[in-house]
């Protein structure tokens, strides 16, 4: 008696690698976005106190770039895993997942922050803008929790997926 197996292909559906595609994109954006603020951010830094004659210029990159490492480090990620993902890698699936983690997260922090230096700076519109956000950015990592995904990118504990 001879048994077929059948290969099980990965496959998905059109409607979610375009989904997976336009979330690459989202990324790359996003990342080119952060970097273009860290980069104004750091030269505002630098223009404006290298006009003090008191203050040392190396240390003056030194603060710019050290108050705005993080947002560096999650431009990178960001833009690493959209590359991944677009090329189909199970990496690229993982890193997008903790990329919009992160997203969420520094939004999360940051709204914390400019709330308790400042709490006037957020009025209730800005709030209910924030907290839809945050909840879009949740909805997409669920989203890509979704069966699709992990039927193409099957994580398990032996391929390093979980």
């Amino acid at each position: 008696m001879r048994i077929q197996t059948f290969k099980v292909k990965n496959t998905m559906k059109h409607s979610w690698r375009i989904f997976e595609l336009i979330l690459a994109g989202i990324q790359v954006c996003s990342g080119l976005v952060i970097l273009f603020f860290v980069y104004i951010t750091c030269t505002e830094y630098y223009t404006f106190l290298w006009k003090n004659p008191l203050v040392d210029h190396q240390r003056i990159v030194l603060m710019a770039v050290r108050k705005n490492i993080t947002l560096v480090f999650v431009s990178l990620i960001a833009i690493s895993s959209a590359i991944l993902l677009i090329k189909n890698l199970s990496k690229g699936w993982v890193t997008s997942v903790i990329t919009w983690f992160m997203f969420a997260i520094i939004l999360i922090i940051n709204s914390y922050r400019l709330n308790q230096s400042n709490p006037g700076e957020l009025d209730l519109i800005s709030i209910f803008i924030l907290g839809i956000i945050t909840v879009v950015l949740i909805t997409i990592i669920l989203a890509l929790f979704n069966i699709e995904f992990r039927q193409k990118y099957n994580p398990t504990l032996k391929n390093g997926l979980l």
